[in-house]
């Protein structure tokens, strides 16, 4: 996609950053509203992403990408909203921005409907600089389908006007409703994964490499957060059984979150429907045909990082928690060894 952003507007130079459209298509916009932040390498929670993503859409007139895990993409952003505890990313408003005259009845049999926005809940975004190329990849928080209706206001619509099909390996679920006597798709991005990213249309990789980043991004921070843990583990008392137990606990949550996004990422359904309550044990049961799971989560770790998470009326020793999180760690190995083995995309080749 870059030799045809070449093809079309030729190679960037200042008179190309001067015109408008060119500015704003380009690498340089994304890094100026990136530097113009901070340049910092994530930010959290809706508010204060908001604040960057405000002003990236305004720098660049929402002519940039949006590549979702699913190979979904979209090529332009109309707007970014926020409201509540949600942020919309409208790709397509044809009340607002309506198709030329003669064209309406055949863009609504291309997109059938009349808005088509992403929502989510911003846990966290983390900037990735690819040799001057940002990417913004997007982290949400889970959201309960209850919970999105009310905000969405058809939680009181009949059932025939709704229709809600969760795309798990995909990473949303897609709302299909009727209001107002308007068509409304919301792609609702409610798992706690990198799901998304948005890239400037210079230079612009497909959404395969995209899907690779993402991926690459979510083991990396399971990754940071085992070795926290573990740093923190180094330094605690022997004796300091709360801060044993308490560090046990966090290595469970960090397994049971690796080991659902090996299921999703391969393609297994999660044995139960909410989100929380899929537990080690549980997953192991779901997984037993899976020979890396059959070989690296074990009974025995499984048993251990329930000890630390229930009062079991033992003490939690400290040779425990190392022992837990150096097998969460091969675990992680494992995982990495396979998911990267089977992508086609080097980024640290790029990177070099």
């Amino acid at each position: 996609m870059g030799d045809l952003f070449e093809l079309l507007f030729g190679q960037p130079n200042d008179e190309f950053y001067m015109s408008s459209r060119g500015f704003q298509m380009s690498e340089r916009a994304f890094f100026d509203t990136w530097k113009k932040h901070g340049s910092p390498s994530e930010l959290y929670g809706n508010e204060v992403s908001y604040s960057f993503l405000k002003d990236l859409h305004e720098n660049t007139g929402g002519l940039f990408i949006v590549d979702h895990f699913s190979l979904y993409n979209y090529d332009n952003i109309f707007n970014i909203e926020h409201s509540g505890d949600y942020i919309q990313f409208i790709w397509k408003d044809f009340e607002k921005e309506p198709p030329p005259r003669g064209f309406e009845d055949m863009t609504m049999e291309i997109y059938n409907a009349h808005y088509i926005f992403s929502l989510c809940n911003i846990q966290k975004i983390s900037f990735f600089d690819l040799n001057g190329h940002i990417y913004v990849l997007v982290m949400p928080i889970t959201a309960e389908i209850k919970e999105v209706k009310k905000y969405l206001g058809i939680d009181k619509l009949d059932s025939n006007k709704v229709q809600i099909d969760e795309n798990l390996d995909k990473l949303f679920t897609t709302i299909r409703y009727i209001k107002d006597n308007k068509i409304h798709e919301c792609i609702l991005h409610n798992l706690p994964f990198f799901s998304f990213l948005l890239q400037p249309k210079e230079k612009e990789r497909d959404a395969g490499f995209s899907q690779t980043i993402l991926m690459y991004a979510t083991l990396d921070y399971v990754n940071d957060r085992l070795q926290k843990v573990k740093s923190k583990i180094e330094l605690v008392d022997q004796y300091d059984f709360d801060e044993i137990r308490a560090s046990g606990n966090v290595i469970r949550t960090i397994m049971e979150s690796l080991v659902k996004y090996y299921s999703i990422y391969y393609g297994y359904s999660l044995p139960e429907d909410h989100y929380g309550n899929n537990l080690l044990g549980k997953l192991k049961k779901n997984l037993r045909g899976d020979e890396l799971m059959v070989q690296y989560l074990k009974q025995e770790m499984i048993n251990l990082a329930n000890d630390f998470s229930h009062d079991t009326g033992k003490v939690c020793n400290k040779a425990d928690v190392i022992k837990l999180s150096d097998n969460a760690a091969e675990l992680l190995d494992a995982i990495q060894d396979r998911m990267k083995l089977n992508d086609d995309n080097d980024i640290d080749q790029e990177i070099l």
